[in-house]
């Protein structure tokens, strides 16, 4: 099951950020300062995700601490994305309440998972 956590670590976050920037890039310097920062963030986000995916997959002592710490990441940056964003996003009004949930018990069962497994 870690390794199952590691693979989804590794790619989402990352797909999700490429996906992202090939949206956002052709017109990010009409967007501001404010979206070069926030697009800066998600990458971030995106990189810290793949490494504790691969930490993780390799099975690496501190693998666990690292994909805790990127699991809270993962799960805040799409609360972020839907109420505090200078991004452009295809959310229907009124669905971010759903979607922040689901980030959150996505969050949850990710922790468990790292808590649950030897």
């Amino acid at each position: 099951m870690i390794r199952v956590l590691g693979a989804f670590l590794m790619f989402w976050e990352p797909l999700h950020f490429a996906a992202e920037a090939l949206g956002v890039l052709p017109t990010i310097v009409y967007r501001g300062a404010l979206a070069i920062g926030e697009l800066m963030l998600h990458g971030i986000v995106a990189a810290l995700s793949a490494a504790a995916g691969l930490a993780l997959f390799n099975g690496s002592p501190d693998g666990r601490r690292l994909a805790r710490f990127a699991i809270l990441a993962v799960a805040a940056r799409p609360i972020q994305s839907l109420y505090f964003s200078v991004l452009p996003n295809n959310t229907t009004p009124g669905a971010e309440p759903v979607y922040a949930a689901v980030a959150v018990i996505l969050a949850g069962i990710g922790l468990v998972v790292l808590m649950r497994q030897p």
